[in-house]
């Protein structure tokens, strides 16, 4: 859209408020914030735990790329992301990719991308992780982040639970408006995002970097990952959480990390 169509957004931009929403407890609404991004990116409440979509989309929506058909699938989602997400694999990739990053030669980094397929199969069974998945998001990585890393807060955060926890969030819309589950399980499992975020965050500012990486991050991991798409993507996001982390209404703001 241009520097000065974006510049217009920053001061016409205003929040989805839905009418009539239940009041939140203040743990409520820090869970919710976790989320706060992708409510920007979707016009979503920012004050309730939900798409306003109807059943049937809400389950259509969770069955392609997640997988969810019913109250155990998502159970389960619930417990992969609240064990380890993507922050798993990348805690066993990150050394690796600060390797790469310190490479001086093309020499020296084909050397370390070599070196990181035969160790990490290994690495990854120390970690009761697949191997191929750890393979797939190393290869992706390091085949992509030159075309992205210009876009990306840091190129490789101590963590990306970030990620993670807004998932956490952005699911339970999900779940809830598909019937899948009630809302005391939805906003038990918020609680438990807003504990991992905050044990490996300090700030909403370092929870937007790992979500911002993690959000790239698990775009290198897909087969075939487009750069220019990816770097389109983080730009996007990071419009939104610039206005979370500077406009003085945004939840970011108001609640203190």
């Amino acid at each position: 859209m241009g520097i000065f169509g974006s510049i217009k957004g920053l001061f016409t931009f205003s929040y989805n408020i839905l009418a009539d929403a239940p009041a939140l407890t203040g743990e409520q609404e820090r869970g919710l914030a976790l989320g706060a991004v992708y409510a920007l990116e979707g016009d979503l409440p920012i004050n309730a735990l939900t798409m306003e979509a109807d059943a049937r989309t809400a389950a259509k929506v969770l069955r392609g790329p997640w997988g969810v058909v019913d109250t155990e699938s998502a159970r389960e989602t619930y417990r992969y992301l609240i064990s380890s997400g993507h922050r798993g694999i990348y805690q066993v990739v990150r050394p690796y990719f600060e390797e790469l990053g310190s490479a001086k030669k093309r020499s020296e980094y084909v050397a370390i991308q070599k070196r990181g397929a035969q160790e990490l199969p290994e690495v990854a069974r120390r970690h009761e992780l697949a191997p191929e998945d750890v393979l797939r998001y190393f290869g992706g990585y390091a085949n992509t982040i030159h075309e992205v890393k210009r876009n990306l807060p840091e190129q490789y955060p101590k963590s990306i639970a970030g990620w993670d926890a807004a998932r956490v969030v952005h699911i339970s819309r999900l779940f809830l408006d598909a019937g899948f589950i009630q809302p005391d399980e939805a906003w038990t499992a918020i609680a438990q995002a807003v504990q991992f975020a905050r044990a490996e965050h300090t700030s909403w500012t370092e929870f937007n970097g790992g979500f911002i990486f993690g959000r790239a991050f698990w775009q290198m991991g897909m087969g075939g990952a487009d750069a220019e798409k990816i770097a389109r993507d983080v730009s996007m996001f990071q419009l939104n959480s610039e206005r979370l982390l500077t406009r003085e209404d945004s939840p970011w703001a108001r609640l203190a990390w």
